[in-house]
C-alpha cells in the first residue's frame, strides 16, 4: 500500500473525532480520547500530506485549502446539531462522504480545480512530426497505483494510457514497468507540449519523453566485384576474398592463432539482431540461427539478414562468406524485428525489443538503427540497456549515418552501448559516418563496401555504420563465449586497449584488431 493510499483514512478520521468530541462535549462526558483520537489523525494526516509524491503546488494550493474547509464545514454542523437526532446520520454521512470525495482525491481535484492547465487550449501548438501513431509519449509514473489519477488528469484530452513494457521478465531489476503510453488523438496533437507541462506539474510521474520514431539508413553501393588479395584463410567460403576487411585486419593470423592454441568456447554466445527480421532459411545462416519468434525469421527488406551476416554467418562451409565465428561453437545468431519491413520502427518498440532480448538470454544486442532526439536525455532506452546489462548482455549500436557528432542520435548517445562508427578500406573515417569522439565507448570497424548475405540465398554490398555494427556484434560474440561473464565495460576496455589507430583516430576510436583480442583474452587465461 502507498503513503497515498493513508491520505483520505487519516482525514475522515480526524473528520470523525471533530463530530465525537462535540458529540461527547454535549454529553457532559470525557473529551480526553475524542481529543486524543483528533490529535493523532492530525499527526498522521500531516505526516501524509508531507511524504506524499505530489508536489508543493498541489499540496499549499489544493489539498490542504480544500481539507481545511472540510474541516471547517464539518465543525460548524457537528456543533449545530449535537443535541439533534440528526447528530448520528451526520456522522454517518461524514463518514461515507468522506470516502467517496478522498478514496478519488487526486484525479478529482486535479479535474475539478487545476483550470484551464488541464483542459484542451483553443490556441494549437504545431503537431509534432517523428513520433510513434499508437502512443506519441513515453511516461514514467511513480506509483502505477497512481494510474487512475492519471487518467482522470487527462480525461479532457481524451487520452489512451497503457502500459509500455507489459512484457518485462524481471521487474524487481527494474522501473520498466511503471512506464505507460500515452495516445494523444490526433485532434489534440496541437496540444503535446501542455499535455507534458501538466503531466510534469502533477507530482504523479518521474519523466515524460517523446516516443520517436527509429530509422535505418544503409548507403547501398554496387556489388563487390573486386578482390583484395586472398589471404590464407584456411577456410573455404568461396566469397571470402572479397571481404576486404578481413585482409585489412588480419583475419587469416587470427584465425590461424585460433586454430594453433587450441581456443575452445565455454559456451555458444548468443547475437540478438534488433532490425527489419532475418530470412533464417539463407544458406549462409541458417547454421547458426535459432529462432526467437516464427514472425522474426524472414526478411522482406534484406538490412536485417544483411547485418546478421556479417555478424555471425557461417564459416567454413563452402558457400558465401565468412564470419568472425571460426566455427559454430563460438556464436548463434538470432532475430527481434523491431523495424518494419520499409525500415521505421518506434521508440518503444524498439526498447520491447532490447527487453525480449535480454530475457531470451543473448549476449550481445545489435542495433544497426537510431534517429535524432528531442529529448536532453532518454531515460527510457538507459534503463532498457542496463536491464539487458544486469541480465548479462552487451549492447552494441551504430553511430550514424549523418556525418556529425554521435551525441545526437540516440540509442548510439546513451550510457552502457558500444558505439560503432565506420572505416573504409583506406582506414580512413567513411565519409557518411558520424564521429564518436565524446562518447565514453566508442570504437571503429570495416563499414564502407562490406559484401554479406541478403534473402533466398543471396548476397550484396552495403555501406554504413550499419554494418560496422554487426562487425563488432559478432567479435564481441566470440568474446562472450569464451569469458561469458564479461562486462560491458571490461569488453571495452580490451576493445580499445588492444585496437589500432584508424587515419582519423580522434573522429572514429580505435579500430578493432581480432587477433589483438584474442592474445589478449588468452594471457588472462
Amino acid at each position: 500500500m502507498t503513503i497515498e493510499a493513508f491520505y483520505p483514512w487519516s482525514l475522515i478520521v480526524m473528520l470523525l473525532a471533530v463530530v465525537w468530541w462535540f458529540y461527547r462535549n454535549n454529553m457532559s462526558a470525557s473529551k480526553a480520547l475524542p481529543a486524543l483520537a483528533f490529535w493523532a489523525a492530525s499527526l498522521l494526516y500531516a505526516m501524509v500530506v508531507f511524504f506524499t509524491e505530489f508536489s508543493t503546488y498541489y499540496k499549499l494550493l489544493l489539498m490542504i485549502p480544500r481539507d481545511f474547509m472540510a474541516f471547517v464545514v464539518v465543525g460548524l454542523l457537528a456543533n449545530n446539531l449535537k443535541s439533534s437526532r440528526g447528530f448520528l446520520a451526520l456522522a454517518i454521512g461524514v463518514g461515507v462522504g468522506s470516502y467517496l470525495l478522498y478514496s478519488n482525491f487526486v484525479g478529482e481535484v486535479y479535474q475539478k480545480y487545476v483550470a484551464p492547465s488541464n483542459k484542451p487550449s483553443t490556441v494549437q501548438n504545431e503537431k509534432p512530426s517523428g513520433l510513434a501513431t499508437h502512443g506519441e509519449l513515453l511516461v514514467d509514473l511513480k506509483n502505477v497505483d497512481n494510474i487512475a489519477g492519471l487518467q482522470t488528469l487527462l480525461k479532457a484530452y481524451g487520452v489512451e494510457l497503457t502500459p509500455a513494457f507489459p512484457t518485462v521478465a524481471d521487474k524487481g531489476i527494474t522501473e520498466l514497468d511503471d512506464y505507460f503510453l500515452i495516445n494523444i488523438p490526433e485532434a489534440q496533437l496541437g496540444s503535446i507540449t501542455a499535455i507534458e507541462k501538466l503531466l510534469r506539474q502533477s507530482g504523479l510521474i518521474d519523466w515524460v519523453e517523446r516516443n520517436e520514431t527509429m530509422s535505418l539508413s544503409p548507403i547501398e553501393t554496387t556489388p563487390n566485384n573486386g578482390t583484395s588479395g586472398k589471404g590464407d584463410y584456411g577456410i573455404d567460403d568461396p566469397n571470402i576474398d572479397k571481404v576486404w576487411s578481413f585482409d585489412k585486419l588480419n583475419v587469416a593470423g587470427y584465425f590461424k592463432y585460433i586454430k594453433e592454441k587450441g581456443v575452445t568456447p565455454k559456451k555458444r554466445a548468443k547475437i540478438a539482431i534488433l532490425d527489419t527480421g532475418v530470412d533464417a532459411e539463407h544458406e549462409d545462416l541458417k547454421g547458426n540461427y535459432v529462432s526467437t519468434r516464427k514472425g522474426y525469421d524472414k526478411d522482406k527488406q534484406s538490412h536485417g539478414t544483411h547485418c546478421a551476416g556479417i555478424a555471425a554467418s557461417v564459416t567454413n562451409n563452402g558457400v558465401g562468406i565468412a564470419s568472425l565465428a571460426l566455427n559454430n561453437q563460438f556464436v548463434e545468431v538470432t532475430s527481434i524485428k523491431v523495424l518494419s519491413d520499409q525500415g521505421w520502427g518506434t521508440q518503444d518498440g524498439i526498447i520491447n525489443g532490447i527487453i525480449l532480448a535480454a530475457d531470451k538470454g543473448a549476449d550481445v544486442i545489435s542495433m544497426s538503427l537510431g534517429g535524432p532526439s528531442s529529448d536532453a536525455s532518454q531515460r527510457a532506452y538507459s534503463e532498457a540497456i542496463r536491464y539487458a546489462n544486469s541480465k548479462g548482455a552487451i549492447v552494441v549500436v551504430a553511430a550514424g549515418n549523418e556525418s556529425q557528432n554521435a551525441t545526437k542520435v540516440v540509442p548510439a548517445s546513451c550510457e552502457g552501448v558500444i558505439t560503432v562508427s565506420a572505416i573504409n578500406a583506406n582506414l580512413e573515417k567513411a565519409s557518411f559516418s558520424n564521429f564518436v569522439q565524446d562518447l565514453k565507448m566508442g570504437i571503429a570497424a570495416p563499414g564502407e563496401d562490406i559484401l554479406s548475405t541478403i534473402p533466398k540465398n543471396k548476397y550484396a554490398s552495403y555501406s554504413g555504420t550499419s554494418m560496422a555494427t554487426p562487425f563488432v556484434a559478432g567479435l564481441l560474440g566470440v568474446m562472450k563465449a569464451l569469458k561469458p561473464e564479461m562486462t560491458t565495460q571490461e569488453a571495452y576496455k580490451l576493445l580499445h586497449k588492444t585496437g589500432k589507430d584508424t587515419k582519423n583516430p580522434v573522429e572514429t576510436g580505435k579500430l578493432v584488431n581480432p587477433l589483438g583480442v584474442m592474445k589478449a583474452m588468452q594471457k588472462q587465461k
